[in-house]
Parts: structure tokens; sequence; C-alpha cells
């Protein structure tokens, strides 16, 4: 987690360096984008994959027990066949956004599957700036907030974190 924050710190840094060094929000690039609105279509997503023990050995590790993005079925669990065993992760896509500070975010995100994904926006001071909606398959929500400072705003589904997250970057003006 810690790797992936100073990541994208480095990244929004180096995004404010261009935008400088390109003169602005006048200038062609990441900075060429208005204020204004932004509306993103986001998924959030299943990812699984199966196989058979004869094929392929189960995990030594369970990797439910890496991460709270990851699900396992031991063999024999995912169905009759005792050799059958099934790995899944969940994430939204897309994983990276961009807005400009000041900008009015509208994220529309259809959850593909999960029973559960209590979902909410943080902002680059850590403080929540959408409450947690509980999401569930086959559905659409709509989570609105402006971007009003500059850095990572993290979008994080409670039950699947870290690998269910999606960052938008806030870039100066």
């Amino acid at each position: 987690m810690y790797r992936t924050k100073a990541l994208l710190g480095v990244l929004a840094l180096v995004s404010v360096l261009i935008v400088t060094a390109c003169g602005g929000a006048t200038s062609v690039g990441l900075a060429s984008i208005p204020t204004g609105e932004r509306t993103y279509f986001m998924t959030g997503l299943e990812y699984k994959g199966a196989t058979v023990t004869k094929d392929l050995a189960a995990p030594d590790q369970d990797p439910a027990k890496l991460s709270d993005g990851y699900r396992y079925k031991l063999p024999g669990k995912v169905d009759a066949d005792p050799t059958k065993w099934e790995v899944s992760s969940y994430r939204f896509e897309p994983g990276v956004m961009q807005a400009l500070v000041g900008d009015k975010v509208s994220l529309l995100v259809f959850i593909t599957n999960g029973d559960k994904h209590n979902t909410w926006v943080e902002g680059p001071n850590g403080k929540e700036v959408v409450a947690k909606v509980a999401m569930s398959r086959g559905r659409e929500y709509k989570m609105n907030f402006t971007a009003s400072q500059a850095g990572v705003y993290r979008i994080v589904c409670e039950e699947h974190d870290p690998t269910m997250t999606s960052y938008l970057w806030a870039l100066p003006k």
C-alpha cells in the first residue's frame, strides 16, 4: 500500500512538472483538458480462473489470506470435481483517472459481480469526500464530488481493498 501511494505521489509530481513546463492549462498534453465536469464510467469486475489439480497444483497458501481482494475455492469446493480449484480477484476499471482542481466529478459505477461492495471516495487529505455506497451486481451507482484539492483521490471497495481501488489524480489548474 505504501509503495502504491509513493508511486502515485511521484507520478502526480511528474504530471505537475509537465504541466508547469508546458505553460499551464492551455498547453497540449495532460493539461489540455478544460476545467468543468468529468464523467467516468467505471466497472466493478471479478476476474476468475479455475483449473484442475492434475494440470496445476493448488496454491500452498490460501490467496485470500494475502489480500481482501483475492478469493480462493479449494479443490472440490467449486463443484463435484475433487480436483478443480478456483481463484478470483476484484477490481475497478479504469484504475486511474484524471481531473483538474475544481472539476465536478461524476463516477458512474456498474457492478458486474459480487453481492457486496461498500464503496467510498477518499480525498488527498485522507478524509471521506463521498460516503459509503452499498453496491451489488447488476446495478449502476452514481458518486459525485468536486475535486477541490490537488492530489490523489481513492475510490475504495471496503470488502476487496487493496485490489478493488481506483485512483483519480486532481492536477492543479
